[in-house]
């Protein structure tokens, strides 16, 4: 789903934006080479970008964890009249709704055809904005070796958790394929993605060797073993999981107590993550990886304390139990 929203997303948004290389091309319009206008709309561009977590709308409803659909959404902002009583039809721009329509109705479009015919294809575009985004993971785990040159053995543990967590994301969207196998990807049919999958594992080798070479560089030796703190060994030893009723969950953790730190969404990742198999731990470090691949600046900072709290207290809740 990620990968044909970002497909058809960079489409629009390549060819609705004025680029000084593309616009001078001979036999394209201009400014926009594939524009798509209403006829009372604006002539504006297309301005987007690609988030890895977003809720708060209408489509938080599925990507809750407990419940677990896969969902994305579009967001326009600023909304100046949303929630008001000029909130109505003719404050929308008709080119850019026609362009959130021709986004949304393409993606609904391929996947509700789609068979075991497109799983080359999905696997490939997959594994391909896997890879962009796997750089961006290096990037980030560079830039936390640096910054945390003077406490060396936290700097690298925060940073291969950065480059095995992302592994892990592309691992989970590789594996979404299967569901367009008629054999859920025991057979022949899958192996486009589980070739990728192997690739990934390879790739997750190759990184941790690069980040190794830049650790080599900056302290003239080899990092050591990573070994966990006492609060982290506590915190991989619980594993949390949801209550079984849906109303009992979200009716307890709206009781749940606890002060932090957190960013509003990644409080919400905190939750998505629980599963029943990832501890505390686990879970601290997928939604601080998530946090730290798109920067302080976006997703504020993620600490094993607030991780910890935040599900305790949803222990103490009843909204989560400890297996």
């Amino acid at each position: 789903l990620d990968a044909v929203f970002e497909s058809v997303g960079t489409f629009l948004i390549n060819t609705n934006n004025g680029f000084l290389a593309a616009s001078r091309q001979g036999g394209l319009p201009r400014p926009f080479t594939r524009p798509l206008y209403a006829t009372r709309g604006t002539r504006q561009g297309y301005n987007a970008r690609f988030v890895p977590y977003f809720d708060s709308s209408d489509h938080m409803t599925f990507v809750e964890g407990i419940i677990g659909v896969p969902a994305v959404a579009t967001i326009n902002w600023d909304d100046d009249y949303i929630h008001s009583t000029d909130d109505d039809l003719f404050q929308i721009d008709q080119t850019q709704l026609r362009r959130n329509i021709f986004l949304i109705g393409s993606i609904a479009y391929y996947l509700s055809r789609a068979t075991e015919r497109e799983i080359p294809a999905l696997a490939a575009e997959t594994f391909a904005q896997g890879q962009r985004r796997l750089a961006n993971d290096l990037k980030v785990a560079l830039e936390i070796l640096r910054e945390g040159k003077a406490q060396a053995p936290e700097s690298w543990k925060r940073a291969r958790a950065v480059i095995e967590q992302g592994t892990l994301r592309e691992q989970r969207a590789l594996q979404s394929i299967v569901a367009f196998t008629p054999d859920r990807g025991r057979g022949v049919v899958a192996s486009a993605p589980n070739d990728m999958l192997a690739r990934t594992e390879r790739r997750e080798a190759e990184l941790a060797s690069d980040l190794e070479a830049a650790f080599r560089q900056l302290h003239g030796r080899a990092p050591a073993p990573i070994t966990l703190t006492a609060e982290e060994q506590a915190a991989a030893r619980k594993v949390p999981q949801n209550v079984a009723s849906i109303r009992d969950y979200f009716d307890n953790r709206g009781q749940v107590n606890f002060r932090h730190n957190l960013h509003g969404l990644m409080e919400a990742e905190v939750y998505n993550f629980v599963d029943g198999r990832r501890s505390y731990y686990d879970i601290y470090k997928a939604v601080s990886a998530e946090a730290a691949a798109a920067g302080s600046w976006y997703y504020g900072t993620v600490t094993l304390k607030d991780v910890v709290g935040l599900l305790d207290a949803a222990v103490a809740s009843k909204a989560l139990t400890l297996k």
